[in-house]
């Protein structure tokens, strides 16, 4: 178990902000069911600060749900520290990897990973990045009514798995597509959240045992992955980020060991892929079921221009972001929003409830992109990729996808409804369309703009 679990304190009321009196199991629940939705009624209830007593916590998860309070959580390193929070996450993405990395570690293994993502090589992974688009929308154009997020699942994970490690042959690619898929599918990471005790490895049948085996698969071909790049003569003359960090130093001249590699880059692989397929699901299904937003977008993009485009992707993340809030926990007894926090406690910023904020944002509700164009946001009002120092490394090669899927496939077809809009469900710490993101996909030269 953890250190932050067995650190972490129990319920008792009067520690912690104000909770609903629902039972753990049904707080839990209704939570994966309808996480914006349940997290909502408990903000009008109680206000920005509230507790959360949901699985896996023995005690409870603070919440933070607005601007301010977001802000404090993600800056104030002094009352609220990452790293030990992301205790859940570790066994699935390692302990050592930047996600998962305490204070004052974090910073120095930060600066070893951010020249791998600096806008120079992002500019020089587009053309990489297009191509893999191009050859993966016949899979999406083909069908009539389709599950947008299995399909950009596929091709994130390929970009990742070239652009991230580095891989060509195509032998090696399907090996880790296959081991990955199998870690990340079925239910598998639903293992985090099931009690300790059925966590373990209790042999291949069991929860734990199944978990465990597909981690090694994943973390075995990484491993090799890694030694065969070691001895590659070529490695100087490569641009993917496994080849940059195997040189990267710190200001000690020290590097990355092959364990501490083998954490950054499962880590940068999972959450990478992931979080990006759902951001590309969850705007082409609200683009499908708002047809006037779909076609300004459209025309905006056949004449030459972006601005639209990315007004479009900060709507639909504000509206539904991949990722439903970023951990922390307390560094000593403290208060959030005039509530009480005790020490070692789980504390979150809960974007996806302060994008939510009519306050902040009017009408929250309605996907409205042109509320973009404006003025910048109010600080801390919009983090869909977090924030803070522990913003996401990746941000960028996940705004360069998102953005080549809309352009590729708007140029070619209108996404349109294949039923109701999608709910929205919590999975791990992803927010996912409950049916996959579905839309029925018309060529541009039978649509006619509504």
């Amino acid at each position: 178990m953890s250190d932050a679990f067995t650190r972490e304190p129990s319920w008792a009321p009067r520690l912690f902000p104000p909770a609903a009196r629902a039972p753990r199991a049904v707080q839990t629940a209704r939570m994966f069911l309808d996480p914006q939705g349940y997290a909502g009624s408990l903000r009008r209830r109680f206000g920005p600060v509230f507790s959360l007593r949901t699985s896996p916590y023995r005690g409870a998860l603070v919440c933070a749900a607005g601007a301010a309070v977001n802000r404090a959580v993600l800056t104030d390193h002094a009352r609220f520290e990452g790293g030990d929070a992301a205790a859940l996450l570790a066994p699935a993405v390692g302990a050592g990897s930047l996600i998962c990395t305490p204070p004052p570690r974090h910073l120095g293994h930060r600066k070893l990973l951010l020249p791998s993502f600096h806008g120079t090589r992002i500019i020089g992974w587009t053309e990489r990045v297009r191509e893999l688009v191009q050859a993966s929308l016949p899979g999406l154009l083909s069908g009539d009514g389709v599950a947008v997020r299995p399909w950009a699942q596929r091709l994130t994970l390929d970009v990742i798995l070239r652009v991230v490690l580095g891989l060509e042959d195509p032998a090696r690619v399907a090996a880790f597509r296959h081991a990955l898929n199998s870690f990340v599918g079925t239910g598998n990471l639903a293992v985090l959240f099931l009690p300790k005790p059925l966590q373990r490895d209790l042999g291949p049948l069991s929860p734990g045992g199944r978990f465990h085996r597909l981690r090694a698969a994943v973390r075995d071909l990484t491993r090799e992955e890694i030694g065969t790049r070691r001895a590659a003569p070529d490695r100087a003359h490569r641009d993917d980020v496994l080849s940059l960090l195997l040189d990267a130093r710190d200001e000690h001249g020290a590097g990355l060991d092959d364990a501490q590699l083998l954490d950054e880059l499962t880590g940068l692989v999972l959450a990478g892929y992931e979080t990006t397929a759902t951001t590309i699901a969850w705007t082409l299904h609200l683009l499908a079921h708002h047809p006037a937003a779909r076609d300004d977008l459209i025309a905006d993009l056949d004449s030459g221009s972006d601005r639209l485009l990315k007004a479009t992707v900060n709507e639909s993340g504000r509206l539904r972001p991949a990722v439903h809030h970023a951990m922390r926990t307390a560094v000593h007894d403290t208060e959030l929003g005039g509530h009480p926090v005790p020490r070692h406690a789980f504390v979150a910023a809960l974007f996806s409830l302060t994008h939510l904020d009519p306050e902040l944002w009017p009408e929250p509700g309605a996907f409205r992109p042109e509320r973009h164009l404006g003025t910048a946001p109010v600080p801390y009002s919009l983090t869909p990729f977090g924030g803070g120092v522990r913003r996401c490394i990746g941000v960028s090669l996940a705004q360069l996808e998102t953005e080549t899927v809309l352009r590729e496939i708007l140029a070619a077809a209108v996404p349109e409804p294949a039923g109701p809009l999608e709910p929205a469900r919590l999975v791990s710490v992803t927010i996912v369309p409950a049916r996959g993101g579905r839309i029925r996909l018309r060529g541009r030269r039978s649509h006619r703009p509504d």
